[in-house]
């Protein structure tokens, strides 16, 4: 049963114009799913899209639903909303993991140079879920069922380096994947503020993050932030769309100046 609400009414307000389309799309999600009696899966989400998710599971007393991303410590995972009275369709239904091995050299290729290659291949960037890879010579990528036959026709290459692609079961996947490699990035700023921080992790002066961050393409832990003066602390992660993350992991005291030291984590 739903709650009766006026025609496109969801009950959340959110400040940010991405997260309101967010909102907008599961509530769809969970009316369709009510209304035609059938299971519903969303693309592939991250994790404060989750969040946005789970805001709106309440008023929805007659569904269940669940997250899926092709292996239990998934970042990016697929909504699946049904009825009570339906079952779950299977997880490997839902969502395909494919080997991309090639002769890479160490140090060379990073998590997004797989993603840019899929990208470039016309695939949505919410198709793709998690992209895993340490440095070896085998990356995994977690895709949408029927994404599987395209991309294993059509990838061939990444960057200058040759692929082989196969279909991995979900359940022969390794029990636990290695971390990201990490790049420690040690500097100081004038102030815990985001543009500054971010600035600093990512390599960029303050009068070019700060667009970026009142154009909503920075997140601060999974969360869209366009306020370049909101105050970072350690342990938050802190996201640039096409550059990766980093994780402020400590403070280190002060400068003569009166800066302040920072670590930095970047993954890669």
């Amino acid at each position: 049963m739903v709650i009766k609400l006026n025609k496109g009414q969801i009950p959340i307000n959110y400040p940010l114009a991405t997260e309101k389309k967010w909102a907008a799309y599961f509530w769809s999600l969970m009316e369709h799913a009510v209304e035609n009696n059938s299971e519903q899966c969303s693309a592939f989400v991250d994790p404060r899209q989750q969040d946005i998710a789970r805001d709106l599971f309440p008023h929805f007393t007659a569904v269940s639903c669940s997250f899926f991303g092709g292996y239990p410590e998934a970042e990016r995972v697929r909504l699946c909303v049904r009825p009570l009275s339906l079952r779950a369709s299977s997880e490997g239904e839902r969502i395909s993991c494919l080997a991309l091995d090639g002769d890479f050299p160490e140090g060379i290729l990073t998590h997004r140079d797989f993603l840019g290659t899929l990208l470039g291949l016309g695939i949505k960037r919410e198709m793709v879920g998690d992209i895993i890879y340490s440095g070896g010579k085998q990356a995994y990528v977690f895709l949408i069922k029927d994404m599987v036959p395209f991309v294993r026709d059509n990838l061939r290459k990444t960057g200058r380096y040759t692929l082989e692609v196969s279909e991995v079961e979900l359940e022969s996947l390794p029990m636990v994947f290695e971390p990201r490699r990490i790049k420690e990035i040690k500097g100081t700023v004038a102030s815990m503020r985001l543009d500054a921080v971010a600035g600093l992790g990512f390599s960029l002066s303050r009068s070019k993050i700060t667009p970026l961050i009142k154009g909503e393409r920075v997140k601060l832990n999974h969360q869209f932030i366009n306020q370049p003066s909101k105050t970072v602390k350690e342990g938050d992660l802190i996201s640039l769309i096409g550059k990766g993350r980093i994780q402020v992991v400590s403070q280190m005291g002060e400068s003569k100046k009166g800066r302040m030291h920072l670590l930095l984590h970047r993954m890669v």
